[in-house]
């Protein structure tokens, strides 16, 4: 799912001169769907997407919005499509795409460190309050996040400036790594942090069911935050048993509490207290179960 994408604070005239031609195919508070005709007969009618997000609102809520409003006008539930829309919205947003990514991470770690653990219906919310939750649990000097994605949790960590209310983590870590198999994303993340001077994160293309994540040593703490459900079952051993290789002292598993896997961000199966803590005893006796925003599995050493 490709359109053409339009931002209304960049785009207004364009935008504009489109409405004149007709109605959208559909619309919602955010987005509004548009075809556009060819001059040339032989080729096809183009979507084109316009949506309303101001620069101070480009941050990782736009993916909720995505997820609940432009899929279902879109009729996909794909996250192949879910991804590429919204890095096409988040680079819509400024005429340099550097300066869009460096917003889009400024306005998500500032509202991360700006929720408590309250109930929110966005994507800010719940993982402002599970960050905290793994700063609170983490030990020793050094940590590894393991399918990072965009990278927030290490950076978190990394802004010392952020974090003075939520706790000391930020000051005994020394070493803070993400890794994630996307290239992509793994480049956004590292182009951030070396931007923003942050000397003690880093982040690395790594695949977890190999056996060269090997090379990314061992930490204190590595944390699996929403990463299990993204696996097909048979490969979830393997990945914990990986997980557990490159941990010293404890190893923090986050998963959503579903019924059914959610396609829409590559959900591949479901978990609950019995499953997690089994996974849990094959490692260690040293391990607990709770649940806060999801499933929570706690292995010591």
């Amino acid at each position: 799912m490709n359109p053409l994408t339009l931002s209304y604070n960049r785009h207004a005239y364009l935008i504009e001169c489109l409405a004149q031609r007709g109605d959208p195919l559909a619309a919602s508070e955010h987005f509004a769907l548009y075809q556009l005709e060819s001059v040339d007969p032989e080729l096809e009618p183009e979507l084109v997407l316009v949506h309303h997000f101001a620069a101070w609102a480009i941050d990782n809520n736009v993916g909720y919005f995505v997820a609940n409003e432009l899929l279902p006008l879109l009729g996909t539930d794909r996250q192949a499509d879910f991804e590429h829309l919204v890095g096409a919205i988040v680079r819509s947003t400024d005429q340099s795409e550097q300066r869009a990514w460096w917003r889009f991470y400024d306005n998500t770690l500032a509202a991360l460190a700006r929720v408590s653990d309250t109930v929110g219906h966005d994507f800010i919310a719940p993982f402002g309050a599970i960050y905290r939750q793994v700063m609170q649990l983490t030990l020793g000097h050094s940590l590894l996040d393991a399918g990072t994605c965009f990278g927030f949790l290490p950076l978190l960590f990394a802004r010392s400036d952020l974090l003075f209310d939520l706790c000391d983590g930020s000051e005994k870590l020394t070493r803070i790594v993400g890794c994630d198999l996307d290239y992509a994303l793994i480049r956004l993340a590292n182009g951030y942090a070396a931007g923003r001077q942050f000397s003690h994160v880093s982040f690395a293309v790594a695949d977890i069911l190999a056996a060269d994540s090997a090379r990314l040593g061992t930490f204190d703490t590595v944390t699996a935050i929403h990463l299990l459900e993204h696996l097909p079952p048979a490969q979830t051993w393997l990945a914990v048993e990986q997980l557990w290789q490159r941990t010293n002292q404890r190893l923090i598993i986050s998963v959503p509490l579903e019924e059914t896997p959610d396609p829409r961000f590559g959900h591949l199966q479901v978990f609950d207290q019995e499953r997690l803590l089994a996974l849990g005893r094959e490692l260690s006796p040293h391990c607990r179960y709770f649940e806060f925003h999801g499933g929570w599995l706690l292995v010591d050493k």
